[in-house]
């Protein structure tokens, strides 16, 4: 992974946790406490934009089998989002490559008979981490699957029909096993939070600052922002 003169924030969870609702308000927190050093922006996954992405997440949920397309086709799009950033600005993303090492373990436990294809993606991914910019901390929004599931449907994305709950529920354990070795192989702190409920913004940006960057986390008073 590169190193960089940026820090980035690496929003991670399972399908319906919560984690673009929660984007901006983070954002907010962050820009909102003395000793963040430079402004930080959102890097959005803008899926519900994408008709591409939507065909082929819709193709996906149908049809198990085509998966390979729909997972190299978010990972271009994931790599090609965090390149060539602005040094002038700390980042909160929308998931990460990391996203994709865990889905794609995730997939290959569905698979009746995982191919050549499943394997070469899965070290694609790792080559494509090379060239990727290194995360600062991952705040993973660990959510009860079930309650992933209302949320999904509550939020009625047409691509998403179809998505069971036994899904979530493997994702779920995928991310709790998988993101704590993924972090510690490409030194990336990992803050678990847990967002069943939900939770408070200030507190992750605190912890953010905190535990992640050693930065003062005093609020900016509103006469002096």
């Amino acid at each position: 992974m590169q190193t960089q003169d940026f820090k980035i924030i690496a929003v991670e969870g399972n399908i319906g946790a919560g984690k673009s609702t929660v984007l901006p308000k983070l954002q907010a927190a962050l820009n909102s406490m003395e000793g963040n050093g430079k402004p930080w922006q959102i890097l959005y996954e803008e899926v519900e934009s994408d008709p591409e992405f939507q065909r082929l997440l819709s193709d996906f949920t149908k049809d198990p089998t085509k998966r390979i397309a729909f997972q190299r086709y978010i990972t271009n799009r994931r790599a090609a989002v965090c390149a060539n950033l602005d040094p002038n600005f700390n980042y909160v993303i929308e998931r990460s490559l990391f996203s994709d090492l865990v889905f794609c373990q995730a997939n290959l436990m569905e698979a009746c008979r995982p191919d050549g294809q499943d394997v070469d993606y899965y070290y694609d991914i790792e080559k494509r981490l090379v060239d990727y910019p290194q995360a600062s901390s991952v705040v993973y929004l660990r959510t009860d699957p079930k309650v992933c599931y209302e949320r999904m449907l509550s939020r009625a994305r047409g691509a998403e029909d179809g998505t069971p709950l036994s899904y979530l529920t493997l994702l779920s354990g995928m991310h709790d096993v998988l993101l704590p070795v993924i972090c510690n192989k490409y030194n990336t702190q990992l803050l678990t939070h847990d967002w069943t409920y939900f939770g408070c913004p200030d507190t992750l940006a605190k912890r953010v600052l905190s535990e992640t960057l050693n930065l003062s986390t005093k609020t900016v008073s509103q006469s002096a922002a």
